[in-house]
């Protein structure tokens, strides 16, 4: 989700920046210098509207995140990649999240939703170490598989009954 909020700021960094740049650019007249002056406008223009449009789809896949990281069902670590040999000699590591909720799956900054637009939650298939969600609309239907720790019987049998309560489909375990 951090990769997300990133973009999102970023974009709209760079949206305000080309708006301002364009709003100088026409107040102190730079505008009746010629043609190159008019390209540049142009072009400054387009990239804010551009950024400003991206800035409002990144926008929406936050609060569609937000809204699965909040209400999850299930959360899983995913990897843990440790790298020992840098220059520094100090220890880097990325820790991969996976968030399962009711609108969908995030894994990092991937979005996946469904009971949403039309993408439904067909099915949930706990294996021995993974979890498999189908999901899509009538015509395309996708599925991913979630590696997950050992657990007990207990833990997977609350973890059924959240799915079971939150979307109305009872996970097969096999």
């Amino acid at each position: 989700m951090r990769h997300i909020r990133l973009r999102t700021y970023v974009f709209g960094f760079i949206s305000a920046l080309g708006a301002i740049t364009c709003a100088l650019l026409i107040s102190f007249g730079v505008v009746s210098a010629g043609a190159s002056a008019y390209l540049l406008l142009a072009v400054m223009f387009s990239a804010s509207v551009t950024s400003a449009i991206l800035s409002i789809c990144e926008f929406r896949k936050l609060n569609i995140a937000r809204l699965i990281t909040e209400n999850p069902i299930l959360n899983i670590r995913t990897a843990v990649i440790r790298d020992l040999s840098n220059e520094t000699g100090r220890t880097k590591h990325a820790d991969s999240e996976a968030f399962v909720s009711y609108f969908g799956i995030l894994l990092d900054s991937k979005l996946i939703k469904f009971n949403q637009d039309g993408i439904r939650l067909l099915a949930v298939e706990f294996g021995p170490d993974n979890i498999s969600l189908t999901y899509g609309t009538g015509n395309r239907i996708q599925s991913t598989r979630l590696l997950r720790p050992a657990i007990s019987h207990e833990e997977i049998n609350v973890i059924v009954e959240k799915f079971r309560y939150e979307t109305g489909i009872v996970p097969d375990i096999k």
